[in-house]
């Protein structure tokens, strides 16, 4: 998974510096989007670049205006040399853009979320078992988790390195495993982590907890699993009839139709490339599609 956080309006200086003139307008959008908050802490920008729900917000203001003024500008000076000057319609036109920004500014953190998500699950079962093993083997906790850390296990092996530093400081293990908890985004991990917390401050086994998590979850991943099966079955029908089947009868009659006298533009060398074109472009498709309708617990 990839680690980096990019987001230039967020990384830039200048723009921070601007946007804490508006920490009002930024502190009631913070309210009318409850959950910014929430979602910067569980994509890690508000750790990557160290912005609250507000100051984000702030940000995503100043550049939306930046990204309606400039653009609405320069729409404004095109119109004018043109001799067609319309200050409304270069207003409108820039605050189309700039809404079209502000949402993507919005939506980035949810996708860096998503793929979060999927990373962790992907990799979930196989640490779970690992933790499980090591347990009823009679190694402690703690190093279990220091193991895992070490491991190959991709974002999970991140969260605890980090509860593992955190404990090597001297913070508590099941307080730091509480806010790897509150902070994670996958369900899947955070209800697997919270057993293992229940467990620690009840005194209860922590291995006959776990296993009733990794239980549920592979009852979760075989429903997956079907699920996933009853959505191929019409994709591969789509399949066979928008690649295979159409793209095939349609070279044969354009064949056919190019051997009339006036028809004989269709069956032109262009045609045909024009065509291998959109087979091409709609495999693509095909396969993006299949590939994000993969659920996440089915692994590597």
């Amino acid at each position: 998974m990839p680690s980096t956080i990019h987001m230039p309006f967020l990384g830039n200086s200048r723009i921070r510096s601007v946007a804490k003139y508006f920490t009002g307008v930024g502190n009631i959008m913070s309210k009318a989007f409850p959950y910014t908050g929430l979602v910067l802490k569980q994509s890690g920008v508000a750790e990557e670049y160290g912005v609250s729900a507000r100051g984000f917000m702030s940000v995503c203001f100043v550049t939306t205006l930046i990204t309606s003024i400039i653009p609405a500008v320069i729409i404004h000076v095109i119109l004018t040399l043109g001799g067609n000057s319309n200050p409304v319609l270069s207003l409108l036109l820039g605050c189309l853009i700039g809404g079209v920004m502000f949402m993507y500014f919005m939506m980035y953190p949810k996708s860096i979320v998503s793929h979060r998500v999927k990373y962790v699950e992907r990799n979930l079962l196989f640490a779970l078992r690992s933790i499980l093993i090591q347990i009823r083997s009679g190694i402690p906790v703690f190093n279990t988790l220091v193991s895992i850390a070490q491991g190959d296990y991709g974002p999970i092996s991140e969260e605890f390195k980090l509860v593992v530093e955190k404990v090597n400081a001297g913070s508590d293990m099941v307080q730091s495993l509480e806010e790897v908890a509150v902070r994670n985004p996958s369900p899947y991990f955070r209800r697997s982590l919270w057993q293992i917390v229940n467990s620690m401050k009840s005194g209860s086994d922590v291995g006959s907890n776990l296993s009733e998590v990794i239980k549920s979850l592979a009852k979760e991943q075989l429903v997956e699993i079907r699920r996933y099966k009853s959505i191929l079955n019409p994709l591969a029908m789509m399949y066979m009839m928008i690649a295979v089947i159409m793209p095939s009868m349609g070279v044969t009659m354009l064949i056919i139709l190019a051997s009339f006298p006036g028809m004989e533009a269709i069956g032109t060398e262009q045609t045909f490339w024009i065509l291998l074109i959109a087979i091409v472009f709609m495999q693509v498709i095909f396969i993006g599609l299949i590939k994000s309708k993969r659920p996440n617990l089915i692994g590597r």
